[in-house]
């Protein structure tokens, strides 16, 4: 409930300070006054977008303040939520800077306006002028009848489409997996017996280096090899004798000297050593040239280094991408049976989303009968006695139509005459009538799965007049009796029948232009009503007395 709303600075508004009540509230004046000041103020308090142009000029900041009395176990939770003590009434403060920034606070703490929306959508039940044209919309007319469902029916049918998109793309990437892998698998293939043949191995390119250079040199090693046995060995001094002959001389002095000693351990150290040599020697002078073991080790060679090359890599990431490559030819080689769960996943996915939708689409058969029956009232109070409507609920063949919110298409027909055939209501429907049909559905609580308790309508009564026009007045004040109703209204009807009047006015004084929000007295509301009967005149307000005494007969 708003009980108070404080406006500094906004738009033409230089200040003003509304006490609000229950029931209906009307807000009249003449176009242009700024009869929109309060549906803006309101979008404000409950996180609208702010812009600069919204600052009175001259202004460097404009203010919004509402006060709310509630009682809401979704606002105690969202309070709760941010940390904000609740108390007995709920101060909503928004502050616009001149260069278009804003700021807003609940109950003195600082919070992001995605709070005030949320707040938004607990408090306030919006409609305006333009929105009967909503009605027009398929998916806003599923939508009314989705706000009388089971909750649970419709999060089950999301959910099945999720799952079902989910097998289905996981279907469309294992079949792209598929093309993929076939059109590489034969160079998979090329590449794995490449490096089978090369049997490689960590250290290979080593190994192969080592021995395509020994085999191309063997001559030389030979040669090598020969003159270092003839010096080690078989030479006259050979090494070996001359150190045989060092160690005799000084080994029966070893004991008087630790040094000589030492010299002879070390000696003999190095004769061990050159024991094994010639052995060494000996075999690379037994090796036997094989040219065609040396041509395949080049050959060998060769191609390794070309892999090595391509790739553009070591012989580590060679051996690496063998694995991968022999990975993709094993996962090649099981798609089928993944295929095959894959597609068994993607139908039982697809059967588990026709049965939720098709439960979903029994209970929308049985929601637009009650709808209808609902309606009926509301209807024949706003004059629309003629108007008969149906609501079909029909199934899409076609599964690309299909979608998270189910395979219905829902379609509002209208006969506005008895005997003339059933329409889509946007081939046959006024503006006025869609008004009052939309204003229906409010009424019967069809376009909100909860009712907020503030509810704003404004010019929902455009394109209606006369007895129908006290239909509406009649129809606003019923909803304002178990919520809060404001109204921004031009008819005298309507204006007539509210619990309380606040006239909108605007004043010039040559340099600038002010509107003020000014609540009527009795005797005020009877000369506003005079004015919206076109006529201020003593005789107007005479005709505005015909009216409030039969809003009291009403």
């Amino acid at each position: 409930m708003l009980r108070e709303l404080h406006i500094r600075q906004f738009v033409l508004v230089e200040e003003v300070r509304l006490e609000l009540t229950d029931g209906m509230t009307v807000f009249t004046g003449e176009t242009g006054a700024g009869k929109s000041i309060l549906v803006d103020a309101l979008g404000l308090v409950f996180g609208a977008r702010a812009s600069a142009d919204l600052v009175r000029h001259g202004a460097d900041r404009a203010e919004i303040v509402a006060t709310l009395e509630v009682a809401q176990a979704g606002i105690s939770a969202l309070l709760a939520e941010q940390g904000i003590e609740e108390e007995e009434l709920m101060i909503v403060r928004r502050v616009i800077n001149a260069d278009g920034r804003s700021r807003a606070w609940l109950n003195g703490v600082a919070v992001p306006l995605k709070v005030l929306q949320q707040l938004g959508r607990l408090c306030l039940d919006l409609h305006g002028q333009h929105a009967h044209q909503r009605l027009m919309q398929p998916a806003w007319q599923r939508g009314l009848l989705d706000a009388g469902l089971d909750t649970a029916l419709l999060q089950r049918v999301a959910a099945c489409w999720q799952t079902w998109q989910q097998a289905s793309q996981a279907m469309q990437a294992w079949q792209q997996h598929i093309r993929q892998g076939r059109e590489q698998e034969q160079w998979l293939r090329q590449q794995l017996e490449t490096l089978d043949m090369l049997d490689l191995a960590p250290g290979l390119l080593q190994q192969l280096e080592q021995e395509v250079a020994a085999g191309t040199h063997l001559a030389r090693l030979q040669q090598g090899a020969a003159q270092a046995m003839h010096a080690l060995d078989e030479g006259e001094p050979s090494a070996r004798s001359l150190l045989a002959e060092a160690m005799h001389a000084i080994t029966p002095l070893a004991g008087l000297q630790p040094s000589l000693q030492q010299a002879v351990d070390m000696m003999q150290q190095a004769e061990d050593v050159l024991a094994e040599v010639p052995a060494l020697l000996q075999d690379v002078l037994e090796m036997e040239a094989d040219a065609t073991h040396l041509s395949a080790q080049e050959q060998r060679l060769n191609q390794l280094q070309a892999m090595l090359h391509r790739h553009g890599c070591d012989e580590a990431t060679l051996l690496h991408l063998q694995q991968q490559w022999q990975q993709q030819l094993d996962a090649l080689d099981t798609a089928e049976w993944d295929g095959e769960r894959l597609q068994q996943q993607c139908e039982q996915a697809r059967q588990a989303y026709q049965q939720a939708a098709s439960a979903l689409h029994q209970a929308r058969c049985e929601q637009a009968a009650t709808l209808v029956d609902q309606l009926r009232p509301a209807l024949d109070q706003l004059a629309l006695a003629g108007m008969q409507l149906r609501i079909d609920v029909t199934s899409e063949a076609d599964d690309t139509n299909w979608g998270q919110h189910g395979f219905d298409h829902v379609s509002f027909m209208l006969s506005s005459n008895p005997g003339e055939p059933f329409r889509p209501l946007q081939q046959v429907a006024s503006g006025g009538e869609l008004s009052r049909l939309v204003l229906a559905l409010k009424a019967c609580g069809a376009t909100t799965g909860e009712t907020p308790p503030l509810a704003v309508f404004d010019e929902v009564d455009v394109g209606v007049g006369g007895e129908t026009a006290w239909s509406v007045g009649e129809l606003l004040h019923a909803m304002a009796e178990e919520r809060q109703v404001l109204v921004i209204s031009h008819l005298p009807q309507v204006a007539t029948l509210a619990d309380q009047h606040i006239c909108i006015t605007k004043e010039s004084n040559g340099q600038r232009t002010t509107s003020s929000l000014l609540p009527l007295d009795r005797a005020g509301r009877l000369q506003e009503l005079a004015r919206m009967l076109g006529d201020g005149s003593p005789q107007g307000v005479k005709q505005a007395r015909v009216l409030w005494k039969r809003r009291k007969r009403r």
